[in-house]
């Protein structure tokens, strides 16, 4: 892949943050719910084990949400701590956490532990916006990076996630610092070269034939396909029609191995019109 000078790759991270919150945002919460059990279900026997005190966060934009694996700890014993980001460009500091404890709001009115004390996590959990095999793509503040930067090796970061926004790069940069391990809803990430293989020709069409049919909450999902198969929005073929489209794609996301991103895209998207035609037929 071709290199891209700083500010082309800041332009190219605006508009993959932009399509993959989008695109998280229209997964359908039933479908969220089930990806983020499942991603718990691959955290807990790390964690269990994990250096502490174990920082989590909370959720925000469809982030899976890890606060009942919060409590499952802290239930364990487990020393748990929240994120504190009181001021942009600067590190974040770390308070603990426990549950029932007093909650306040930091920057964001993002909810923050109502105390003074602050500890040092030596275990950190980071969230994706999108991620390769070692880097991670966040909300663009730099938060993170500038904390693990100041805490050193005294933090092993864990990217987590939902495997669909696996891209082949985030174009690293001097300051982007690696995860430790990154862990989604299918297991820990294997490395891989981050296409989609084999992604069906026809698909694109397929999508484009859907697409004036779709609930406007599902479209940011038919546009990350597309995307994610590296084409723009294609022209859908005259004779394919809507039932005949949405064959093709249930056909598409089947996987007989592990899935690769745009079939779990696809996933989410069929489950989407799945719920509206439920809907409709109530």
């Amino acid at each position: 892949m071709e290199a891209m000078d700083w500010p082309a790759v800041r332009i190219w991270r605006k508009a993959v943050r932009a399509k993959a919150i989008a695109a998280r945002v229209a997964v359908p919460a039933t479908l969220r719910d089930h990806w983020t059990k499942a991603l718990i279900a691959e955290l807990r026997p790390i964690l269990l084990h994990a250096p502490q005190p174990i920082s989590f966060y909370w959720p925000l934009k469809a982030e899976p949400d890890l606060r009942p694996l919060m409590r499952e700890l802290d239930d364990f014993g487990i020393e748990i701590c929240l994120p504190v980001a009181l001021r942009l460009g600067e590190p974040m500091t770390f308070r603990p956490w426990n549950r029932g404890m007093a909650m306040t709001r930091g920057i964001w009115n993002i909810p923050i532990p109502a105390t003074e004390k602050e500890v040092t996590p030596r275990s950190l959990i980071a969230p994706f916006v999108a991620f390769d095999d070692k880097y991670r793509l966040g909300y663009g503040g730099g938060f993170f990076d500038r904390t693990l930067e100041k805490i050193g090796a005294a933090a092993r970061p864990i990217g987590i996630g939902f495997s669909m926004f696996h891209v082949p790069t985030i174009h690293p940069q001097p300051h982007d610092i690696p995860m430790r391990r990154i862990v989604t809803e299918q297991g820990e990430e294997p490395k891989t070269d981050g296409r989609d293989l084999n992604a069906p020709s026809d698909v694109t069409q397929a999508l484009a034939a859907l697409m004036p049919g779709l609930p406007e909450e599902l479209k940011p999902l038919a546009d990350f396909v597309h995307w994610r198969l590296g084409g723009e929005v294609a022209e859908p073929a005259a004779q394919l029609a809507p039932g005949q489209a949405e064959t093709m794609l249930r056909q598409a996301a089947v996987s007989h191995d592990r899935p690769v991103p745009y079939q779990m895209a696809l996933r989410a998207l069929l489950a989407g019109i799945d719920r509206f035609a439920a809907i409709n037929r109530a």
